[in-house]
């Protein structure tokens, strides 16, 4: 039997508080990278990630067994807890940031910068994807439909690529440095450049993850 319960609609829901967290980025980065406070925006971010826990709890208990949904229900609960790991690594950025500060030079400022600007411009363009499941649902699964949606869902590759190229840099000029760092230093920043590279490859998972939804 099918169920009132719409699991895609609340998927979307969930990818938009993902996305609201992730918009903090960019400011979380500028005021940490210039000694300002951001114990709000920590606040704010720890605040969203419990909205999300929140909409994926509610998720599991709803999503209920012997209903007819368009997708599998292990596919469906698989791709919100993976959708969620986003938030809880934009949580982890933050709440690491509260633990040490750094003082960088301007140029690697830039560089930081803008890695998290491209980090934002990939989470937007997550978004939009997911939202691609409810398009193509709507059209039937129409195949000129989920052609136009793929050429979008495959820009994602781009993004990830390029993070990777610019974290790598960013890599060799944080391990040229490891004589003058502090250890502590060194591995602080090693671990909270590692967490903006897992964000990108979970939400290269993710759009995957719809790759293979729409295509089954």
């Amino acid at each position: 039997m099918f169920q009132r319960f719409n699991p895609i609609e609340e998927i979307i829901k969930h990818a938009r508080v993902v996305e609201e967290a992730s918009d903090y980025l960019p400011e979380l980065f500028e005021r940490y990278l210039n000694g300002k406070p951001i114990d709000d925006l920590v606040n704010k971010i720890d605040k969203l990630e419990d909205d999300a826990d929140d909409i994926k709890r509610n998720f599991r208990q709803f999503l209920k067994k012997g209903y007819l949904y368009r997708f599998e229900r292990s596919e469906l609960l698989n791709f919100i807890d993976l959708q969620d790991k986003i938030i809880d690594l934009i949580e982890d950025v933050a709440k690491k940031m509260t633990f040490n500060r750094i003082n960088f030079d301007e140029e690697h400022k830039k560089m930081i910068y803008s890695v998290v600007d491209e980090i934002e411009k990939m989470l937007d363009h997550f978004k939009k994807t997911v939202k691609y499941i409810n398009v193509i649902l709507d059209s039937d699964f129409s195949k000129n439909t989920i052609s136009s949606e793929e050429e979008d869902i495959n820009e994602m590759k781009w993004f990830e690529k390029d993070i990777d190229n610019k974290l790598f840099k960013f890599g060799k000029w944080l391990y040229s440095q490891k004589e003058t760092l502090h250890p502590v230093d060194f591995l602080y920043i090693r671990e909270l450049i590692l967490l903006l590279a897992r964000i990108a490859d979970v939400a290269q998972n993710v759009c995957d993850r719809v790759h293979i939804l729409i295509n089954e």
